[in-house]
């Protein structure tokens, strides 16, 4: 379960230290002290039982033992110790008391930790982050599946939002497509896709949304909702329901404004359907987790993704009747709404690890 915690030690700025032993783990921050200009060390031990593996008092005390002669070379004589006991068994395999320091008790399934000793201020940060880790992965968030496994790694599931915007696609696909609702479906999608005509000249703004919703021919929506199906999921599931939903839809509008501006200076009357500008944005999201979060352990490969975008990219660019420009602008503007929702959860991260 260490695995599944230690961004969360990243995040607050402890760096983990090598010793010769693979573990236990060992995260340090060195703060300097603005008072006398000393240097003040604040040290995380993480046992993880649930690795596999069984301590003993011997060993901690060695591990701290290393610990301290290694702030010592660094010119740090005043530090504290925070000891993360985790594993299934009710009882830890020693005396708190025995331990010089506070000492936290894990158990996975519960939704906080147990807390032995006083607690400095600047481990109380860490409680909230840990706390709220171990509530998403105590708690289901749609029925269906876990946010995280055993590996840090996202799972493919079906999750609710996600599966609400396919199944409202399909849906209209099939009112519009197959059943030529209301009327028939041509007037249906020529009053709903985007035309830079309409919306500028008109002002019919609606259209940048409602030309998300459709598409023509089944191989078109297929082939965005099979991507959507697997791809969303784990933005979804990194982010939370509505960080994915502003991404998705921030991406599709941003995607249609791109479309309009080109198509405008282009003299194009064209028009144009479909989700893909979205599906382009969401892409680009996964890409930019993968990136920016290249610390954490996920089942998904950056190159992998990074190849799949550009085949898609091309096949874009190498057909007929394709909006470029929707596809360009959606990934570039999922990739810019990732990064700033990404910077918003850090800067909240590392104001509860100062408060």
């Amino acid at each position: 379960m260490y695995n599944e915690i230690k961004f969360i030690f990243s995040h607050m700025g402890y760096e983990p230290l090598k010793l010769n032993v693979e573990e236990p783990h060992v995260n340090i921050k060195l703060v300097r002290k603005e008072t006398d200009n000393n240097t003040e060390g604040y040290v995380i031990v993480t046992l993880d039982e649930t690795s596999g593996i069984r301590y003993t008092i011997e060993q901690f005390r060695n591990i701290s033992m290393q610990t301290r002669n290694f702030l010592m070379q660094k010119d740090c004589y005043l530090y504290h110790f925070l000891y993360i006991f985790i594993s299934n068994n009710n009882k830890p395999p020693f005396n708190p008391e025995d331990i010089d320091g506070c000492f936290w008790h894990i158990i996975p399934g519960q939704a906080g930790p147990a807390i032995y000793g006083n607690m400095l201020p600047m481990y109380e940060g860490l409680k909230h982050p840990i706390e709220e880790y171990l509530v998403s992965i105590t708690h289901n968030t749609d029925g269906n599946c876990r946010q995280y496994n055993n590996n840090q790694k996202l799972n493919t599931c079906f999750t609710a939002a996600n599966v609400s915007i396919i199944i409202i696609n399909v849906i209209i696909f099939i009112l519009t497509d197959f059943l030529s609702f209301p009327a028939n479906g041509i007037p249906f999608i020529d009053k709903g896709s985007l035309s830079w005509d309409m919306v500028i000249n008109h002002h019919q703004y609606y259209r940048i949304i409602t030309s998300m919703f459709l598409h023509l021919g089944p191989s078109h929506i297929f082939n965005n909702m099979l991507v959507l199906l697997f791809i969303g999921s784990y933005i979804e599931q990194y982010l939370g329901r509505i960080w994915y939903l502003i991404i998705y839809f921030l991406s599709g509008i941003i995607a249609g404004c791109t479309s309009i501006v080109y198509n405008m200076m282009q003299y194009n009357y064209t028009e144009s359907v479909g989700a893909s500008g979205a599906v382009f944005g969401i892409i680009g999201a996964l890409l930019c987790i993968l990136a920016v979060r290249h610390h954490q352990s996920h089942d998904l490969d950056f190159r992998r993704v990074l190849f799949m975008a550009f085949i898609i990219l091309y096949g874009g660019f190498t057909s007929q009747g394709i909006d470029n420009a929707a596809h360009i602008g959606g990934f570039a503007g999922g990739i810019a709404v990732t990064l700033v929702i990404l910077g918003i959860n850090s800067n909240f991260k590392r104001k509860a690890g100062t408060n």
